[in-house]
């Protein structure tokens, strides 16, 4: 098992990185913020990976911690997660952000993963909460899909009299949130889609 690799980053895509180890470059699929963290092609790189073994496929994925790693591994683990969705989640929440909405219940903040709705989102929370260790108290490490942004552009058209599923589909279609967006761009687009 390949449990991490360390190399020179040879080549960086959308959802991946190739490292060169010993003149090998390994093809790892990664989360959008460990792909955006990693440093220049030609710099040093360091990732905790899994290596997924499909009949037709072997697959390696790679994070920045060992944490993330293993929420990966239990979210793969969930029924009609596959190995895609489990990479969606952790490109927008990060582990423990991912776990503070698990453990509030909070299936609204879940159906911003792209292909999970209210029922998925329901059943994802209902098998991970026995899955997941406590969050810490501090939640470093703002989710790149800007869940904390989210969550309050969700309360303020709440409050404007969407309905709270209403909210949450038009801020799902956000176009690539990061850590810098801000609650007033979130909510400028919400209020232009739902016209």
């Amino acid at each position: 098992m390949i449990s991490y690799i360390e190399g020179t980053l040879i080549e960086r895509g959308a959802d991946h990185l190739v490292v060169g180890v010993g003149g090998v470059g390994f093809e790892v699929k990664a989360p959008a913020g460990t792909v955006d963290k990693a440093p220049e092609v030609g710099g040093k790189v360091s990732l905790f990976t899994h290596l997924h073994v499909r009949q037709d496929v072997l697959a390696l994925y790679g994070f920045e911690s060992a944490r993330a790693r293993d929420l990966f591994v239990k979210l793969m683990s969930v029924s009609g997660f596959g190995s895609q969705k489990a990479l969606s989640v952790l490109s927008i929440f990060s582990p423990d952000g991912f776990i503070k909405v698990v453990q509030a219940g909070d299936s609204d903040a879940l159906t911003i993963i792209p292909g999970v709705g209210k029922k998925g989102a329901e059943r994802l929370i209902l098998e991970m909460k026995d899955k997941v260790e406590p969050a810490g108290e501090d939640l470093t490490g703002i989710p790149v899909g800007g869940l904390q942004p989210f969550q309050e552009a969700a309360e303020a058209l709440v409050q404007l009299g969407y309905s709270r599923s209403e909210a949450h589909a038009a801020l799902k279609s956000f176009p690539s949130p990061d850590e810098g967006t801000t609650v007033e761009e979130m909510l400028q687009w919400a209020l232009k889609s739902a016209r």
